[in-house]
């Protein structure tokens, strides 16, 4: 990750990361660096070396990162349910070293604080990220997600969202 915004390029404050993105800079780095090849065909086709490229200057845009504790907790059931016992630890450390990469903050987001309409209609993880930046309104939150239904109901928040294969694949 680049440590300052390209020349001319006003820094932003706060982005708050999905799962997804987090997941695929894992996947990307567990089978390009740590030779898990049986997790290739779980990395989004799009997902390259270029893409990771332009994903990290955009995180570098952001003056700060946080994501939600239900994040992490999603996480965990990926690597438990999609991934061999035999590489957890590996796995468990290139997330460490992302999150610490990134600077990355973690909230808990408590479920009675979550609107029950949008855990029933999202789940949990969801809404804590949508919680999460409204709390966050006055730092203009920006939520990166690769799921198309979190980032509808962003727009239907009025809280600002990006795709992640639109910041992967610019222009």
């Amino acid at each position: 990750m680049k440590p300052y915004p390209p020349f001319g390029v006003r820094q932003r404050d706060l982005l708050i990361i999905d799962t997804g993105p987090i997941r695929e800079l894992v996947l990307f780095h567990a089978v390009h660096d740590l030779g898990f090849q049986s997790l290739s065909p779980q990395l989004s086709p799009y997902f390259n070396g270029s893409a990771h490229e332009h994903l990290s200057n955009f995180l570098g845009l952001f003056r700060e990162r946080t994501t939600s504790a239900s994040v992490v907790a999603e996480l965990h059931r990926w690597i438990r349910d999609h991934t061999d016992p035999s590489g957890h630890r590996q796995l468990w450390e290139r997330i460490y070293h992302e999150f610490r990469n990134m600077g990355m903050n973690e909230e808990v987001i408590k479920l009675l604080d979550m609107p029950i309409d949008v855990v029933a209609g999202h789940g949990p993880v969801d809404a804590s990220l949508l919680e999460l930046a409204k709390r966050h309104l006055n730092r203009n939150p920006v939520i990166l997600t690769l799921d198309s239904h979190l980032h509808a109901e962003c727009l239907k928040a009025q809280i600002r969202s990006d795709l992640l294969i639109q910041v992967c694949h610019p222009g």
